[in-house]
């Protein structure tokens, strides 16, 4: 069997060195996030012939799935993974591809895996300029939700995470919590965003928070998927504050016009996240499939 390991932070350099990021926009090219939510997901890695293969564990350690390899040698290395998942007494499937993951692998083993798109794992891309400009009829609504926002509201800052404000952004995660009745020693997202803030330099994350009258009611944090395209990895505002998430989305935008591309992630399958992630006219809904052998 393959020898799958848990995702190391001080290795991250060296698994992104496996992969093509001059034009990456999907979140499979970000392993910090991958580090951040492997206890959830319980991905694990491994080597075969200088290629990379990863995998979505179950908390019974069987895998749930595994990714298309990146490296020197795909193909052996798919063949690999079958053998393993073979070896495991398992059915094998390759999951969270995007759609040129798709296609690589059609090439590489013509006519022997079926498809199926999954509308549950789809990425929402956004131009940061919309995001940044909230230009045009399409962004009416947008507008005026922020624009409410600083009539209603005085002494309003957003301050760009540091040391200084760590807590804050915290504060505002626990804040969230308590208004949607999740306890924060047992929900997931409170624990990765509190190792995230804990090693954001190392990490090389950046986020901000968002103060009315000196107290946070919004925070967000993300890091780079490639020259191009920026990764939200978490967004939450206070419900008492009308607009904060216009406010903190559109803000923080305009601190990343160096990137083309913001990629605010999938919706989870929830019709409420859906809704307000299409709400923002995302230009590009890069989708995912899974893929089974025939």
């Amino acid at each position: 069997m393959l020898n799958f390991q848990p995702i190391e932070k001080e290795k991250i350099p060296l698994y992104k060195s496996y992969y093509d990021y001059t034009n990456a926009l999907g979140c499979e090219f970000n392993f910090v996030s991958a580090y951040l939510w492997n206890r959830e997901y319980k991905i694990k890695l491994a080597f075969y012939d200088d290629t990379l293969i990863k995998a979505y564990f179950r908390d019974d350690e069987t895998i749930w799935g595994y990714c298309l390899p990146s490296g020197k040698n795909v193909s052996g290395a798919v063949e690999a993974a079958l053998e393993d998942a073979r070896d495991r007494g398992q059915q094998p499937m390759f999951g969270y591809m995007s759609g040129a993951e798709r296609n690589r692998l059609e090439q590489l083993f013509p006519s022997r895996f079926a498809f199926e798109r999954d509308e549950e794992t789809q990425d929402y891309i956004y131009l940061t300029e919309e995001l940044a400009t909230l230009g045009g009829k399409k962004f009416h609504a947008k507008r005026n939700h922020v624009s409410r926002f600083y009539r209603e509201y005085d002494n309003i800052l957003l301050k760009p995470i540091d040391d200084s404000c760590l807590s804050d952004a915290l504060a505002v995660m626990e804040l969230w919590c308590a208004e949607n009745g999740h306890d924060i020693k047992t929900y997931g997202e409170y624990a990765v965003l509190r190792e995230a803030l804990d090693n954001y330099m190392l990490l090389d994350m950046r986020g901000a928070v968002l103060y009315v009258g000196g107290s946070p009611v919004a925070m967000t944090l993300g890091g780079e998927i490639s020259p191009l395209c920026f990764d939200i990895n978490f967004e939450k505002a206070l419900r008492g504050f009308n607009g904060s998430y216009a406010v903190i989305n559109n803000e923080f935008a305009k601190t990343l016009t160096a990137y083309k591309y913001i990629n605010r992630e999938e919706d989870l399958g929830l019709e409420g996240l859906r809704k307000s992630k299409l709400s923002y006219n995302p230009v590009i809904i890069y989708d995912r499939f899974t893929a089974k052998p025939i």
